[in-house]
């Protein structure tokens, strides 16, 4: 009886083990189906570079961010943040890239 009670909490501890490093684990998802971009001019640092259910970007993002959002069905904003839902911005002719 003692022997299955060690077991139980064995298993137990694992399971939450595997649980926390699940939960830590962050996630993104890239998206390039938007293509172009309503005016040529580089966003601001957490400006909404492009609205939800838009088919065209609001602005560029600078090159050292990211426009990302919560989901594909929010508005995204220009953020350093690597993770989430990526919107792949084309490169620019204005941005020389």
């Amino acid at each position: 009886m003692i022997k299955a009670q060690y077991v139980m909490f064995a298993l137990v501890l694992m399971l939450s083990a595997m649980l926390e490093t699940a939960s830590i684990t962050k996630r993104s998802y890239s998206d390039q189906s938007v293509r172009g971009y309503v005016t040529e001019r580089t966003c601001w640092w957490n400006e909404v570079c492009k609205e939800e259910f838009q088919t065209l970007f609001r602005c560029k993002c600078p090159s050292w961010s990211y426009c990302r959002s919560p989901g594909r069905y929010y508005n995204a904003v220009c953020s350093m943040t690597e993770t989430g839902y990526i919107w792949d911005q084309p490169n620019s002719e204005w941005r020389g890239q």
